[in-house]
């Protein structure tokens, strides 16, 4: 099933420009049903705002199992994140596709995989039942899902941005086992094993994280940082425009970097 973007949910009925002016983006929702929890969807939405807000064109198609797929068609590919039958539902769906999708996430296109989804490209997941399922096996880890839930709010620093994360983790214990960056340190919060303060993967302009929910909007750094990368442009927190050309033609952008503001003061406000 395809979708066109205008008949996407709007955040706060927000209107950008589209311009003939840039470039056209195509964004893929990949499992935008099942695994769509603690409004990921809203991940897709503020990326296609921002890249509207640049005088670009956006086209987002929302895809699940039994669709067919080409992902060669796009720039942007999303995963949220859901149960833990629901991930696992997704797997048989997936390994049909292993090839394409490996060759172009090599071949550089831009990832975000929020919450357990990102365990579907290391190269096993063994649920709490103890039953060992082969996954994309893109980079070498393994997760080991518990019957334990580990959860909480978190502040983090990333190794490709100077501003610090804020977020939710909601997944199964105990964790993950094998070689792999991860490009998140938590200063508050549950990490990915409980002798290290690291989560998350990151593999050319692939990114994955068990911060679960709208990411994208609760953090301004890192809806620029995948914004930035699909056009090649650059921007700051301080100056949301700073090589970018933007239209500000609502105060959600506004909005949007106080609210993070706020949370991360509070949440700092734990550390301490």
């Amino acid at each position: 099933m395809s979708v066109n973007s205008n008949n996407s949910r709007n955040l706060t009925g927000v209107n950008s420009r589209d311009s003939n002016l840039g470039s056209q983006y195509r964004l893929l929702h990949l499992y935008y049903d099942i695994m769509n929890l603690y409004g990921d969807w809203a991940n897709v939405e503020v990326l296609s705002l921002e890249l509207k807000s640049r005088r670009n064109s956006v086209v987002i198609d929302r895809k699940s199992i039994g669709d067919d797929v080409g992902f060669a068609d796009y720039d942007f590919i999303y995963i949220g994140s859901g149960t833990e039958r629901s991930l696992i539902a997704c797997l048989s769906d997936i390994v049909k596709y292993k090839d394409s999708l490996i060759e172009r996430i090599n071949d550089g296109v831009s990832v975000l995989a929020t919450g357990n989804s990102h365990e579907i490209f290391g190269s096993a997941i063994t649920d709490s039942n103890g039953i060992r399922h082969e996954v994309l096996g893109l980079l070498d880890f393994e997760t080991i899902q518990g019957n334990t839930r580990v959860t909480g709010d978190c502040v983090c620093r990333a190794s490709f941005l100077q501003e610090k994360l804020i977020g939710f983790i909601n997944r199964a214990g105990t964790g993950q086992v094998g070689n792999v960056e991860r490009p998140f340190s938590q200063e508050l919060g549950p990490s990915v094993n409980d002798d290290s303060s690291m989560e998350g993967i990151i593999f050319k302009n692939l990114l994955g994280t068990y911060m679960t929910g709208p990411v994208l909007v609760r953090n301004p750094p890192l809806l620029s940082y995948f914004a930035d990368k699909l056009t090649r442009e650059t921007t700051t927190l301080s100056n949301n425009s700073a090589n970018a050309e933007r239209d500000d033609d609502s105060a959600f952008f506004k909005f949007q970097t106080e609210a993070y503001k706020m949370a991360l003061s509070e949440l700092t406000a734990r550390v301490k």
